[in-house]
């Protein structure tokens, strides 16, 4: 997921590269590409702030001034490869969702619900961190995954019976998991122009399945996460209002 972040950064110091390189060991450490057929990759760029604004709690019991909280190495790697996991699995198996349009006349709110297709799959994942680089506090981490081969024919099988459509989504920055509401937004924008090519009338409802076919694109814009994704789309069911 290759991130564009639009600040000016600050040379990292000895110790934020030694701590950078303690989290690329540990992701590295959990996986081995031993056995895999590595004819097939799926690779992208994922960040990490190493470095956390402290809170006023945080300077309760500490004397020195001076003193940054840090996201321990352990909790950044997993963050990481988390993050890995939601993207290459959201490619391979990808998500259902049940999406309803917005109705002003009949006072209904737009819905969109996303939902991983195989997450116990997707936890079993081990993506490689094979390279990494420091801006600042943020850690770079390019990360890559070998299919097997039965992941290999999920991934085909998305590129050969799904449509193609293209969404942007925004999150707030400061939202916990911010990276991934923008992603899911963009997804939301991508289905909702591909749905109006689908349908004329207006649906209660759509049901389906969808995967994102590259790692989306995310950038740090007026203090929301900005994200691009191109999805594979399927419907399953359109549920009509004529239908209740």
């Amino acid at each position: 997921m290759r991130t564009t972040i639009c600040r000016h950064a600050t040379p990292p110091s000895r110790a934020a590269r030694r701590f950078a390189v303690a989290v690329v060991v540990l992701l590295s450490a959990a996986s081995s590409v031993a056995g895999q057929d590595r004819d097939v990759i799926l690779r992208a760029e994922f960040p990490v702030d190493l470095a956390s604004p402290p809170s006023a709690l945080a300077f309760r019991d500490v004397a020195e001034p001076g003193y940054v909280a840090r996201v321990p190495d352990g909790e950044a790697a997993a963050a990481l490869l988390a993050e890995a996991r939601w993207t290459f699995s959201g490619m391979i198996w990808g998500f259902s969702y049940s999406y309803t349009p917005s109705d002003r006349a009949r006072s209904i709110d737009e819905r969109f619900e996303l939902a991983p297709l195989a997450p116990e799959a997707s936890a079993a994942m081990m993506p490689r961190a094979v390279a990494a680089r420091l801006d600042g506090t943020v850690l770079y981490a390019t990360v890559e995954f070998y299919p097997d081969a039965s992941q290999r024919a999920e991934l085909a099988s998305w590129k050969a019976s799904s449509a193609a459509a293209q969404g942007r989504g925004r999150a707030p920055f400061l939202v916990p998991g911010a990276r991934r509401l923008a992603v899911e937004d963009a997804v939301r924008a991508a289905l909702r122009e591909y749905l109006r090519q689908v349908t004329h009338n207006k649906p209660r409802e759509v049901r389906g399945t969808v995967a994102l076919a590259a790692p989306p694109r995310l950038s740090l814009l007026e203090g929301s996460w900005v994200a691009s994704a191109r999805v594979l789309a399927r419907v399953d069911e359109i549920v009509s209002y004529g239908a209740y």
